[in-house]
């Protein structure tokens, strides 16, 4: 202000508040206000009195000084009268820190200002989906579901409050929350007693990798806050992932055995696409959802040789060119668009719309009811066959990873960076065979 004289001062802040509580009145609802608006009052009206807006030129008093006083004093008025909205109160705190700072003080820290947990973990994801090359997948949600949880269990305050305390007594608990506890679409309305109440005491809890899987998410946000001022000091969330013993709480994937094999073919499944992903994986190593989203375009032919050309997978190293095995040659031999999926009845299910779901939920009905329940013996164990080959047969490693799109050694890639010929990887695939095990073909017959 440049009134020369107190009372004029006085008039034109009573003006400039005037129009403020006008333009706020548009903005802010009647209830509570956000932690969003209120930190924007806040920063606002601490930049505006740091910034001179309130200066009252007067005798020899310090301007900037004089006029924040007069605000606050504006505000204690209206106080004693009517209590303060909660955006006059984040005025308010923003007049007295911005004297504060004038003075040469570190203001008191505003807990009721910060971000909430659930606030940051928000502003965490939507950067971390901005990343380069990130592929369609599960993995927001499940980082959505694991900010849900703890959000819930520690009352939604700051994530600078989090003490280690905080983080291992969250764990605690989730090694006894139900596994299945997310599969009902009834607990994304859930708040955090519900669902501590229904799922929240299960003998067996969540397995070590999904709360390795919790830990892993929740460290990587205190980073990511860490490196923003949101907190500081020692990281809870570190030192809090189970350890992994094979075995124990870490089982691998087996590949099938010849009379495993043998039960799963006779009879062959009754759906002519699940049994041929089956033998398509047998004799490629690929794994389900690129045999599920084969398109008749990805079927191709170079220096005579007919191959699948695996596009978008999981990793560079799995794009790759699969050789098509003599006892899959019908694959080579399929007419249509290039566009036409090979198998158009497996349904394109979650975040990446990928039909390799559907196939799964179909391949373990089909194990399930063949009496293998071991959760070592999958559809990714045909995978595992493939390897066991490979290895059985002396081939090099960095040479079939060409074929199963494994990452190769550090010294090949950089050596050798182009990878064998495709007739080398058509040699290796032809390595692949099943001695005594009768193998149905597209046609029905015998391989």
């Amino acid at each position: 202000m440049e009134a020369l004289d107190k009372p004029t001062a006085k008039a034109e802040a009573e003006a400039w508040e005037a129009g403020l509580r006008s333009e706020w009145a548009s903005q802010l609802s009647m209830g509570n206000t956000s932690r969003v608006k209120l930190r924007q009052v806040y920063e606002d009206g601490r930049q505006a009195a740091l910034g001179g807006q309130y200066d009252v030129h007067s005798d020899d008093a310090d301007p900037m000084e004089q006029g924040i006083e007069f605000e606050i004093d504006k505000l204690a008025e209206q106080d004693r009268s009517d209590s303060l909205s909660d955006a006059g109160e984040a005025r308010l705190a923003a007049l007295q820190d911005a004297l504060q700072e004038h003075r040469g003080h570190t203001p008191v820290r505003r807990a009721e200002l910060e971000q909430s947990f659930s606030e940051a973990a928000a502003e965490y994801l939507d950067l971390w989906a901005t990343q380069r090359g990130l592929k369609e997948s599960n993995t927001r949600q499940q980082k959505e579901a694991t900010f849900r949880l703890f959000g819930g269990f520690f009352k939604d305050k700051p994530l600078r409050d989090v003490k280690r305390a905080d983080a291992a007594a969250f764990m605690d608990i989730l090694r006894r929350l139900d596994p299945k506890w997310s599969r009902s679409p009834k607990t994304k309305d859930m708040t955090w007693q519900e669902i501590l109440q229904l799922h929240g005491k299960s003998e067996k809890g969540l397995s070590a990798s999904t709360l390795n899987r919790h830990a892993t998410t929740l460290q990587e946000l205190w980073k990511w806050g860490e490196a923003r001022e949101r907190c500081e000091g020692r990281n809870p969330f570190a030192g809090l992932r189970e350890r992994m013993k094979q075995g124990k709480n870490q089982f691998g994937y087996l590949p099938w055995e010849p009379d495993e094999l043998r039960l799963l073919f006779n009879p062959p499944p009754k759906r002519e696409d699940v049994k041929e992903v089956m033998v398509v994986a047998l004799y490629t190593g690929m794994r389900l959802n690129e045999i599920a989203s084969l398109r008749l375009g990805n079927i191709r032919r170079s220096e005579g040789v007919a191959f699948i050309d695996v596009e978008d997978a999981k990793t560079p190293a799995g794009n790759r060119q699969v050789p098509i095995h003599p006892a899959i040659a019908w694959l080579g031999e399929l007419q249509g668009a290039p566009e036409d999926r090979i198998w158009p009845e497996f349904n394109p299910e979650g975040p990446g719309k990928k039909p390799g779901a559907d196939a799964g939920k179909e391949f373990s009905r089909f194990k399930l009811a063949k009496g293998f329940s071991d959760r070592r013996k999958v559809f990714h164990s045909f995978r595992k066959n493939v390897t066991q080959i490979m290895e059985r047969k002396g081939v090099p490693e960095n040479e079939w990873a060409q074929v199963l799109g494994h990452e190769r050694g550090l010294t090949y890639g950089r050596y050798s960076p182009h990878g064998i010929a495709l007739s080398k990887k058509a040699e290796l695939i032809g390595l692949i065979e099943y001695p005594d095990i009768e193998l149905p073909t597209r046609a029905g017959t015998a391989t």
